[in-house]
């Protein structure tokens, strides 16, 4: 009869679901025993299929046999993961931020030129350089390396005009063409658009208020003009 927890034993893992958080290890006396991300001690990086790893086992409430205190062989335990087919996020450089400080600076001079002078003429000119930053604010990037890793297939595959769009839009993992097909093919069309509008509204977020800021005041001054026109 099976003791409810063991010494330290080692195996290898023979499977992985990455999307649901569990697999198998095989363990070295030809044992397959179930664990879940939760139990895995080194967290540097998620768990991959061939990965040598240390374990101890235990019987759970259901007498079922399960891992428990998985520490992947030559790792360090720390206190966070991250998966070894997240790419780089977008990132915000100097040039962005110039765009911003451009954007911000152009909408309240131009605030400041109207109703200091009560002219929309001269003060329509400066909202150019708004419109100008909105749009390279807007403008699609490109990530540093030519190539990624595909999440599910862990496939190199080079980065196409899907990917860098879902990358410009704040996707980290991302799947080669195929992988794609095929979540595409299992997911119902509400949930791939609750999942795409999900990562828009975060990018698009700030977008937004500038654009309404910017119609709201260029809006105000016509309005005002046209009062003081009339009158």
């Amino acid at each position: 009869m099976r003791m409810e927890s063991l010494d330290d034993m080692k195996g290898t893992i023979s499977q992985w679901k990455d999307d649901k958080g569990f697999g198998f290890i095989t363990s070295d006396d030809n044992q397959k025993v179930f664990f879940h991300i939760s139990s895995l001690t080194t967290k540097s990086r998620r768990p991959e299929i061939g990965d040598i790893v240390v374990f101890t086992e235990k019987m759970d409430n259901q007498n079922r046999l399960k891992a428990t205190s998985v520490a992947i062989e030559g790792l360090s335990k720390t206190n966070h993961y991250k998966s070894n087919t997240d790419v780089e996020p977008k990132t915000k450089n100097f040039f962005d931020y110039l765009l911003i400080l451009v954007l911000v600076s152009s909408i309240v001079f131009t605030a400041y030129i109207y109703f200091k002078s009560n002219n929309i003429e001269g003060s329509i000119i400066f909202v150019i350089p708004a419109v100008i930053a909105l749009i390279l604010l807007n403008r699609q990037k490109k990530p540093k390396s030519s190539s990624f890793r595909c999440t599910r297939c862990k496939k190199i595959e080079l980065y196409d005009s899907r990917t860098i769009s879902a990358w410009n839009r704040g996707f980290t993992r991302l799947y080669c063409n195929s992988c794609h097909l095929q979540w595409l093919r299992s997911r119902p069309r509400h949930e791939q658009e609750k999942v795409y509008s999900s990562n828009k509204s975060g990018g698009c977020l700030g977008t937004f208020t500038l654009i309404l800021t910017t119609s709201f005041l260029g809006g105000y001054s016509v309005v005002h003009w046209l009062v003081q026109t009339v009158i």
